[in-house]
């Protein structure tokens, strides 16, 4: 296609599809929302998430470590374009489709052949077994080695820890399948905004036991179990209460859901600093961590690093001037 063929095309799209593509300027995701909420999410999505922790945990030093780090972020800078270009074509080739949802299996079962379609389903099947099972074996180790052997019975024997880790495996399984139709039942939001909005009361209390473990060291242990326990407990009841009780699309009074969570992640960001600031005898006996001497960025992550924060505000500038 020529490029005056797609400047076409990108024109061609009525103006009430680019609220969906371009969120910033749109009222539906405000750019303070973003701004203040989408960190929020991310700190705990790419901070505390074990496969991610892992992956950087096992570079061969601090430098490869970041760099890897930085890949991924251009690799998440090249899926924006092409999510919003494929939109666009979708919506060009299938307006009429009765939700968004339904744009991608639309396209690969009317573009793609059989075997191309075959393909496709197997490449998502392996990738949700693939993260499913990495989950499920990440909720199995934490709470048979961290939580059951060491608080629950500290005198478990391995064959104890491996019969424990399975029964964890069965009970996150049940309990997926029951958050999954929990999902689904939520009303009001796309696909998109709901997993956006759990993954936003998922994160305040992670984000904070990380913000404060790492960067303020009067951080107490008794700070940490409470805004892990009682913190998740009040972020996660909020989302209940946001999707299923009093759902935004009923009841107006609701800020938008990343602002929610901005809001829920400074209420317990400032409970958190009360507590280690009161809590003496937590200051008394916290275990002091030496972090030896921390090495500076390369010139070569500083660099790439630089390149992608312009490149980002660029991609934004262009969409939002659209």
């Amino acid at each position: 296609m020529k490029v005056g063929g797609l400047n076409a095309l990108w024109h061609s799209v009525p103006s009430h599809y680019w609220n969906l593509v371009q969120p910033a300027s749109d009222p539906k995701y405000p750019w303070y929302a973003i701004l203040l909420g989408y960190p929020v999410s991310a700190v705990a999505f790419f901070c505390t998430d074990q496969a991610m922790v892992q992956s950087v945990l096992g570079a061969k030093n601090l430098e490869q470590g970041q760099l890897g780090v930085n890949f991924i972020g251009w690799l998440k800078i090249l899926s924006l374009p092409l999510f919003i270009l494929t939109g666009v074509l979708c919506y060009v080739l299938f307006p009429n489709l009765a939700s968004p949802d339904q744009a991608y299996m639309t396209m690969v079962t009317s573009l793609f052949p059989t075997g191309m379609k075959g393909l496709v389903i197997v490449v998502l099947i392996a990738v949700l077994v693939g993260t499913i099972s990495s989950s499920l074996n990440a909720l199995s180790t934490v709470f048979a080695m961290d939580v059951y052997a060491r608080n629950i019975n500290r005198h478990a024997t391995e064959k104890d820890v491996v019969r424990v880790g399975r029964v964890t495996v069965l009970v996150g399984c049940a309990f997926a399948v029951l958050v999954a139709l929990a999902i689904d039942s939520v009303k009001g939001l796309n696909l998109f905004d709901v997993f956006q909005a759990v993954l936003g009361f998922i994160a305040p209390p992670l984000a904070v036991v990380f913000l404060l473990s790492v960067f303020w060291r009067r951080t107490t242990r008794r700070t940490v179990n409470l805004i892990l326990s009682v913190g998740s407990a009040f972020s996660l009841g909020v989302g209940v209460v946001y999707l299923w009780v009093l759902p935004p699309d009923k009841y107006s009074f609701w800020p938008h859901y990343l602002i929610l969570s901005f809001y829920i992640f400074a209420a317990l960001f400032l409970a958190a600093v009360l507590l280690s600031l009161t809590d003496k005898a937590g200051q008394e006996n916290r275990e002091a961590v030496e972090y030896g001497v921390l090495v500076k960025p390369t010139k070569r992550v500083r660099t790439l690093w630089g390149a992608l924060a312009v490149v980002m505000v660029g991609l934004y500038l262009i969409f939002n001037g659209h």
